[in-house]
């Protein structure tokens, strides 16, 4: 939950620039994988919105492309947690979610 309000503070405000979307929906789905995993932490924020806000900046999209990658790494995020049935989540935080958070807290660092 508390990522999802952090996606949406940081879309909701971000200067709309372009990007690669399917960079952006990876991005978002890595943040997901993180929540999932109850991994999030203030690193993991900054470096989502670090990397988020560099991405957004190299190119320029709209707030409706910006919502709709948000809302597929969403969809993509649950599907996964979902397809791991129940207690198979656990490898997965183990190896991807903490993946995900190393490299979100490697793009907090300037």
């Amino acid at each position: 939950m508390l990522f999802t309000a952090v996606l949406a503070v940081s879309f909701a405000s971000a200067s709309i620039a372009d990007t690669h979307l399917d960079e952006l929906v990876h991005t978002m789905y890595l943040a997901e994988v993180t929540n999932y995993c109850s991994l999030v932490d203030e690193a993991v924020i900054n470096g989502f919105r670090r990397e988020t806000g560099r991405i957004i900046a190299d190119e320029d999209i709209s707030e409706k492309e910006i919502e709709s990658a948000r809302s597929e790494a969403w969809q993509m995020g649950h599907a996964e947690w979902q397809n791991r049935g129940l207690g198979g989540f656990r490898n997965w935080c183990r190896t991807e979610g903490m993946e995900a958070a190393d490299f979100f807290r490697s793009k907090a660092r300037p």
